[in-house]
């Protein structure tokens, strides 16, 4: 069960969780699995902090996020912009960055209310220990931020010390509030349906006390592979005016003029039928 079906599930009439990548292209850190990494170049550069503002505020959402990529100072406009939309609307901002911006930009975890942590050998300086993630996230704690640990299978290696006990010390960490696995886009052939169900079968006891609580599966293992739910609705706004309704897929479903044609164009969304990438 995902994150977003564990906050109650999509409204019908609702985009769901509206997501910016205001840069929309990878970041420094240069993780080679990168689903950015596939996307076309935009015209654009990057998203006016006022258009971002503009398309949050009067599009039908449930929560709102925003991935920020280094250097995170660059994107401090755009996530203020859309903290000052959500505690108008009254809706969850969620920010998803790295453990080195979390540490080194405060003002991060003060505008939004849920952090999310991208968590796998690839990202930054950090170590992925418990005790290392247990340090960031005691750095980074304030009254009523959610907090959770977004840890990709970013190898087959990282996946066996995952099972081996890794995954079980994340879970420990009291000041997680959830933990979300995470899989590559598009899915490597390593990590097919058959490795999904292999390694769901070494983590069952974990998944038997923590499934729907403190431990969340990827959307298209929950919607696509396990079908215990719907697709959770992620559409992306990034660099170029760039509407997706899938934030994982590679090409824009159109790119718009500006927020009122935006608007108007997802006026009909309604959640892909099907995932953006095979899943074999």
């Amino acid at each position: 069960m995902s994150i977003d079906r564990a906050r109650g599930g999509p409204d019908a009439a609702s985009l769901g969780t509206l997501g910016f990548h205001v840069d929309g292209r990878p970041c420094r850190v240069g993780c080679a699995f990168c689903y950015l990494g596939a996307r076309p170049e935009a015209a654009e550069s990057a998203i006016d902090p006022d258009l971002v503002a503009a398309a949050a505020g009067r599009l039908p959402v449930r929560d709102l996020a925003i991935s920020v990529s280094e250097p995170a100072a660059l994107w401090r406009p755009h996530v203020e912009a859309l903290a000052e939309v959500a505690r108008a609307r009254g809706l969850l901002l969620a920010a998803t960055t790295t453990m080195d911006v979390a540490r080194t930009a405060p003002w991060l975890s003060e505008a939004c209310g849920r952090l999310t942590l991208s968590v796998d050998p690839a990202k930054g300086k950090a170590a992925v220990t418990p005790a290392a993630v247990a340090a960031t996230l005691a750095a980074v704690a304030r009254p009523g931020l959610e907090v959770v640990l977004l840890v990709t299978l970013a190898t087959p290696a990282f996946c066996k010390r995952l099972t081996e006990g890794l995954l079980a010390e994340f879970l420990a960490i009291d000041a997680a509030c959830a933990v979300a696995l995470n899989g590559i886009k598009p899915p490597p052939p390593w990590c097919d349906r058959a490795f999904w169900r292999r390694l769901l079968a070494a983590i069952a006891p974990l998944l038997d006390v923590h499934l729907g609580t403190r431990l969340h599966l990827d959307c298209y293992v929950s919607a696509r592979i396990l079908g215990l739910s719907d697709c959770p609705k992620k559409p992306d706004i990034a660099a170029g005016r760039e509407f997706r309704a899938c934030v994982y897929q590679r090409e824009p479903d159109f790119v718009f003029d500006d927020p009122a044609d935006l608007a108007a164009r997802v006026a009909t969304y309604r959640a892909p039928a099907r995932c953006p990438f095979p899943i074999v």
